[in-house]
């Protein structure tokens, strides 16, 4: 999630820029000379354009991904946290350092992180959510959203139709 110092100095995207973009989103293994023919670019073109997305922060990883499920974490939940004022800053790496916290934002309204997590069983998820979370200091109540199917739009072209 971009931070205000990321927004303002966000780099300027051509049509190029974002064609690479929707196609590495799509299959980020995906060679130079494929996007370069894809594109319709040389592929000289094609390396340095995806060096600087790299370089700048635009590009920011490479990662597999890995289908919950197939691993045995069958159970996914959105908890929704409500800390004491004021303790966001302290509790944010608690919070993301619970069993399953696979991703965790800081939200506004009358919760303060949302948080997803994934578990192997609803017992697991019972533990992580009523154990766990309560122990730590300043939680002041949650709310545990169990998941029962995902749709997964990571691949999904943020500009291309």
């Amino acid at each position: 999630m971009p931070c205000l110092d990321t927004i303002i100095s966000m780099i300027e995207l051509d049509d190029v820029d974002r064609r690479m973009i929707d196609l590495l989103r799509a299959d980020g293994r995906m060679t130079a000379p494929a996007l370069a023919e894809r594109i319709g670019v040389g592929r000289a073109t094609a390396y340095h354009r995806f060096d600087r997305l790299v370089d700048d922060g635009v590009v920011a990883g490479f990662t597999a991904r890995v289908d919950p499920a197939a691993v045995g974490l069958t159970v996914a939940a959105l908890v929704l946290i409500n800390v004491r004022q004021g303790l966001w800053r302290d509790l944010r790496e608690q919070l993301r350092s619970l069993p399953g916290v696979e991703w965790l934002g800081v939200a506004t309204g009358e919760f303060d992180f949302i948080a997803l997590v994934r578990a192997d069983s609803l017992a697991h998820l019972r533990d992580v959510a009523l154990h766990e979370l309560q122990q730590i200091e300043g939680v002041r109540a949650a709310e545990t959203i169990v998941l029962l199917d995902e749709i997964d739009q990571r691949d999904r072209p943020i500009w291309s139709r």
